[in-house]
């Protein structure tokens, strides 16, 4: 069991991890948005995993994962894809597509957007095949 000050530690640790993240993000979703892609959904959860954003592009519906580092050791944030994460996104975007019908006709695709400590931004498309 934590002693309290290891639990304030911890919940102040996992707040800063969220805010990170969720600023990460809204950082992704204006890129795409600027890029001319039009945001469907973000942070859809299901029993598989959750996807950060859903977006079309053209004849795409894009699958996004977002991934913030503040390193690019290990392979920075495309490196911490690992394969099972891969086989959830795969899972929960064709369990998406499957309630979706209006979007079966565009061509699937997963992204991974990387964002460093800079708000830099560097985007793989079609990064899982």
């Amino acid at each position: 069991m934590l002693a309290r000050n290891e639990v304030t530690i911890y919940n102040q640790i996992m707040k800063n991890t969220t805010a990170v993240g969720k600023h990460a993000e809204d950082l992704a979703a204006k890129y795409l948005q600027d890029q001319k892609y039009e945001i469907i959904d973000r942070n859809y959860r299901d029993r598989f995993c959750e996807i950060d954003i859903i977006a079309r592009n053209k004849e795409c519906i894009c699958f996004v994962e977002v991934k913030f580092r503040n390193t690019t050791d290990f392979g920075g944030g495309f490196g911490a894809i690992h394969s099972d994460k891969q086989r959830r996104l795969q899972q929960s975007a064709e369990y998406w597509l499957s309630s979706h019908p209006e979007f079966q006709a565009l061509q699937p695709r997963i992204d991974v957007i990387a964002v460093d400590q800079n708000d830099q931004i560097e985007h793989l498309e079609n990064a899982l095949y």
